[in-house]
């Protein structure tokens, strides 16, 4: 053979391996399928949850630290990092197509792109088209027990509220810890040590059209599929009395049953979380506003700075404090410590804050309430969710709407 010859053939040869490497690159998946979701994965899935799951996990290094998330954006990414992590396959339903084309790990049209940086293209093509509406298309409703519920399972709401919570955990008093996003969407996730309230989970009544409770993820064998023909599928949540909802349900998931003491101190320690969590996107809104000046906000400006489900929910604590001081002081069960705590909140403003308040919570520099103060104002409904108030409108220190309130739509 001669030297061009040779020298022909091995161009010939190096442009043959670069054609199929090209062509396994251009139709690259955002990963490999190398394993299937049964019982075991399953079950790994969820133990991953409740080790590695926390409120700081995308503000670690890594492909994916500064992601910013709302409530269900938080929902799919814990599926799908997971699954990116161990071979398994990823499907939701498209909800802005009929066509019935999944979105999934097959897809190719990142193949450009480095592993870590397609899977997150894939998140943040998911975080566009996903929200609580599309979640039970997604999911199924599923039966209350340690077999069925537990880390990675999520609470929906019904889309009038559209929120929802992931399950990192439950106590050994069936306490669920969650963790979750929410409008404006930030890196940084939230976290509650509490279920919910049954009138923001269910507004409408608890009944299975509205989608909402304790829900599961699908199979991707079963996406598309009627919900009644996943397995899984159960309405017994849907059965429970609505004045014993949560407790029903905490029975069900308890090892040992919850103090009317551990109750208290919980409850009264996610109020004030509730309401310190309140400080900072009330500062944004109202920063905001003055940014803008004289002008509107728009609908996404506005769904990004005003706090109807957070007010909604921060009421709902305090509610919930109240019942359980009550109990607990007709059982006998509280200490005096615990009752002098309670009590500094439940006489509200008369409660005025100091150095010695339990909680001071510091509206802005110079300004701080007591819980008593945001307690009564809370309940009271005297602060205002609408982002073109002012701060002092805000917390309920000034009677508002402000004239830019009265004069500008409500989203």
């Amino acid at each position: 053979m001669s030297r061009f010859a040779k020298v022909l053939r091995t161009a010939s040869l190096s442009f043959i391996v670069f054609t199929f490497v090209g062509i396994e690159r251009l139709h690259a998946a955002v990963w490999e399928t190398t394993a299937e979701w049964n019982e075991a994965t399953e079950a790994s899935y969820r133990q991953w949850v409740a080790t590695n799951w926390n409120k700081n996990y995308f503000n670690q290094a890594g492909p994916l630290k500064g992601l910013i998330m709302d409530c269900a954006d938080v929902v799919y990414t814990m599926r799908i990092i997971y699954a990116s992590q161990n071979g398994l396959p990823f499907v939701m339903k498209d909800p802005t197509t009929r066509a019935g084309t999944p979105i999934s790990n097959a897809m190719t049209r990142w193949d450009g792109k480095a592993p870590e940086q397609r899977v997150r293209s894939l998140i943040n093509l998911v975080h566009g088209v996903g929200s609580t509406a599309s979640i039970p298309a997604d999911t199924y409703p599923t039966a209350i027990g340690p077999a069925t519920l537990g880390p990675g399972s999520i609470i929906v709401t019904d889309r009038s509220n559209h929120h929802s919570w992931t399950i990192q955990n439950f106590s050994k008093t069936g306490i669920p810890y969650l963790l979750f996003g929410s409008r404006p969407a930030r890196t940084l996730l939230y976290e509650r040590n509490d279920y919910p309230s049954v009138s923001f989970v269910f507004p409408q009544g608890i009944r299975p059209e509205t989608n909402a409770g304790f829900r599961n993820f699908r199979q991707p064998a079963d996406i598309g599929k009627p919900v009644h023909e996943v397995k899984g599928y159960s309405l017994e949540q849907y059965s429970i009395p609505t004045n014993g909802w949560m407790r029903t349900i905490q029975k069900r998931m308890q090892q040992v049953a919850e103090t009317n003491e551990q109750r208290v101190v919980r409850v009264y320690a996610e109020a004030c979380k509730g309401a310190r969590e309140r400080v900072d996107i009330v500062k944004e809104a109202v920063k905001k506003n003055l940014e803008i000046g004289s002008r509107c906000m728009n609908a996404t400006e506005y769904d990004d700075n005003s706090t109807p489900s957070r007010d909604s929910r921060l009421k709902d604590s305090f509610k919930d404090l109240a019942v359980s001081y009550k109990e607990g002081l007709n059982a006998g069960g509280l200490t005096a410590a615990t009752k002098k705590l309670v009590e500094s909140v439940l006489n509200g403003g008369k409660s005025n804050a100091n150095a010695n308040s339990a909680c001071l919570v510091e509206i802005t520099p110079g300004t701080k309430l007591s819980l008593g103060q945001v307690y009564s104002n809370s309940v009271g409904d005297k602060l205002s969710n609408n982002p073109h108030d002012t701060l002092e409108m805000r917390w309920g220190l000034q009677a508002g709407p402000s004239a830019k309130a009265r004069s500008c739509p409500v989203y």
